[in-house]
């Protein structure tokens, strides 16, 4: 028997006929998963598996068996047979394509599949998905009479032990479904003749290598492409502006004329053209000119757990767990943490020591104040009492990010990236977050996590430290940012 084309690769189809066929027959050139990617992964698997409560007593056909997808779906007939009710990751195959549903239940006698999402929220990917399921398993299985999709539930408090039934949302797909068959049959043929043309489907980039997810082939299809003057390094267009620019014949930054476009664009163009970093120094003097001599740099870390961990709280809430802040004083760097345990919810004595670290200053920097603001705005609505202290704190906020993103500086190395941490090795050659144990935010929440299944207090220890020196470093770079603007324009 051929290989199936599982739903994982159909969906590659959807996107890009050669990311399918790369996928299929090169998987060896994929570019290498983030960290990041493998944590959302991993949620995902464990949120499907706590779902299976929902369904107790069924069987898992995956339990003790070799990793063989073939095994699986005969497994899953012969547990139909028998009369079993509930199927974990029930697996089926149908003109050589097969899918794998995360929970298959037979209800007054007819079946109803389930499919989990570790999200708030629908989206199309997630109904196009189910709907390839449903053509597959409705093949195998006429009795299937229903498709649905299990979210988290965004209005769910925790109050008490965790309620599954509330915790998750259903809804179901089957008019999708139903109306769209013909659609799959068409569009799987399609798939099933560019594999056996055996050759990679000559198809030039465009928007669709990042719709609705960033290829795997990134590295391989975009390598002659993403040169240090590309049209693709200018940041502050959309994707489809840039491909607009591209399929015209504009190929380079250098090709461009500024003279018509907007700041945050033309210092871009100016920056790469001449290769020297561009400032507008009558707003950065305008801008600096706001902060206060007394002036602190601050940065905090939240964790949004899939599954409310806090009473009261709720999925994907944001709970911070890490401030750090960073000043001067006789000259030399002071850097304060403060780090909230995360077996306790110590939101309270968090929000006290934010509130008398920041107290003595009159200006608090930060670089892209949005996350921090909001943490704020929630922590007022739980601790009402702090509303006037919380609102001074966020009176005193000037956010650089503001100022680098209105393009009043640039240096081309930035390379279309506004961010803090593409801006650390111009600022600082010592300020190299890639020096890190952790480098972003999204790798610090889901490190934090996994302090909640370690019992060795050396590890947690080697885990606060590393958390510690990434918040402290973002701070530190958000306050070497002004002092750097105003070296430069002095």
């Amino acid at each position: 028997m051929k290989t199936p084309i599982s739903k994982s690769a159909f969906m590659k189809a959807e996107q890009c006929l050669k990311h399918f066929y790369l996928y299929r027959n090169h998987p060896n050139l994929k570019d290498r998963i983030s960290k990041e990617k493998q944590f959302i992964f991993q949620r995902g698997t464990d949120i499907g598996i706590l779902a299976q409560q929902l369904f107790p007593g069924g069987i898992d056909v995956t339990a003790d068996e070799k990793r063989n997808q073939l095994v699986f779906a005969e497994k899953t007939k012969e547990l139909i047979a028998q009369g079993v009710n509930t199927i974990y990751e029930a697996t089926f195959i149908y003109n050589d394509l097969l899918v794998m549903v995360d929970i298959l239940n037979k209800e007054d006698g007819k079946w109803i599949a389930y499919e989990v999402k570790s999200s708030l929220k629908i989206t199309e990917t997630y109904v196009k998905d189910a709907c390839f399921q449903y053509f597959v398993i409705k093949n195998c299985l006429p009795d299937l009479v229903d498709f649905n999709l299990l979210t988290l539930n965004s209005s769910y408090v925790l109050n008490g032990d965790l309620d599954i039934k509330q915790l998750f949302k259903t809804t179901s797909i089957l008019k999708d479904a139903t109306k769209n068959l013909s659609y799959f049959t068409f569009k799987t043929q399609v798939a099933k003749e560019t594999l056996e043309k055996g050759k990679i489907p000559n198809i030039e980039v465009g928007t669709h290598c990042f719709q609705p997810y960033d290829c795997d082939f990134l590295g391989l299809c975009w390598k002659s492409i993403n040169e240090d003057n590309s049209i693709f390094a200018l940041g502050k267009q959309s994707k489809q502006q840039l491909f607009d620019y591209y399929n015209s014949g504009v190929k380079t930054i250098n090709d461009i004329d500024s003279t018509t476009l907007k700041k945050e664009i033309a210092i871009q163009i100016t920056a790469v053209k001449t290769q020297q970093e561009q400032f507008h120094v009558k707003e950065i003097k305008e801008f600096i000119s706001s902060i206060k001599t007394s002036c602190c740099s601050l940065d905090i870390e939240v964790w949004m757990a899939a599954l409310p961990f806090y009473q009261g709280t709720k999925p994907f809430q944001q709970i911070p767990f890490l401030f750090s802040m960073v000043y001067l004083e006789d000259s030399k760097w002071v850097k304060k943490s403060h780090f909230k345990s995360i077996e306790t919810d110590n939101r309270l004595e968090f929000l006290e020591a934010i509130i008398s670290h920041t107290q003595p200053f009159e200006t608090i920097l930060m670089y892209d104040k949005s996350l921090e603001e909001n943490v704020l705005n929630q922590l007022a609505v739980v601790y009402p009492e702090y509303q006037i202290k919380i609102q001074e704190l966020k009176s005193k906020i000037v956010d650089l990010a503001e100022l680098i993103k209105q393009g009043n500086y640039y240096h081309p190395s930035m390379k279309g990236n506004f961010s803090l941490k593409s801006l650390a090795p111009i600022i600082h050659s010592d300020t190299n977050f890639d020096k890190l144990d952790i480098q972003s935010g999204i790798s610090a929440m889901y490190i934090y996590e996994s302090m909640l299944l370690m019992s060795n207090d050396i590890e947690k220890e080697t885990i606060k430290a590393q958390l510690i020196e990434y918040c402290e470093m973002d701070a530190l770079v958000t306050y070497q940012l002004l002092n750097y603007l105003k070296e430069k324009i002095n």
